[in-house]
């Protein structure tokens, strides 16, 4: 099972967007995954889930969309030169349990021109620090605001083949 990660807690973001495209892609393929928008996670999370405790709400949220994933696609929207701190904390709440020795791909989402590259190499850090691996081929979307149409779908043959090449490598990674 791989659990696709909306890295930002933004309602209605493209980094949403671009999770529900690889959805697509994964299910085209037949590959069992599931999406786990941060959005969803419970307001307080942040101070009721530290010290050994932890609420119901989180709880149910971390063993369906941590641990029972094999692998996880990570798309990161750029904050700041970095990732979102809705994700660090959410990854301070769960430690490396869950986490460690399961595949990740990293996906790079931003308005700039360099798809979060800068975040994808501090993600990077993070997961081995976790003791988790990364697959080498990160996609970094930039410009995403250009790349979908009126109709709010992404059209670009180029960034299509992008997720589909780093899709199909990190399947077999």
């Amino acid at each position: 099972m791989i659990t696709i990660i909306s890295a930002t807690n933004r309602l209605g973001s493209i980094t949403y967007k671009v999770a529900m495209l690889y959805s697509e892609v994964l299910s085209k393929m037949d590959v069992k995954h599931q999406i786990f928008d941060l959005s969803h996670l419970p307001n307080d999370f942040i101070f009721s889930n530290f010290d050994d405790t932890s609420t119901d709400d989180f709880v149910k949220h971390f063993d369906k969309y941590i641990i029972k994933a094999d692998r996880f696609i990570v798309i990161s929207p750029e904050y700041h030169g970095s990732y979102p701190g809705i994700f660090k904390a959410f990854i301070d709440c769960i430690g490396n349990e869950g986490i460690k020795e399961k595949k990740v791909a990293l996906v790079g989402v931003s308005s700039g021109r360099a798809g979060n590259l800068r975040g994808l190499d501090h993600l990077s850090a993070l997961f081995h620090h976790l003791r988790a691996e990364v697959y080498s081929s990160k996609s970094k979307l930039s410009l995403i605001h250009k790349l979908f149409n009126e109709q709010d779908v992404l059209d670009d043959s180029d960034t299509l083949k992008l997720i589909q090449n780093q899709i199909n490598g990190f399947l077999t990674f």
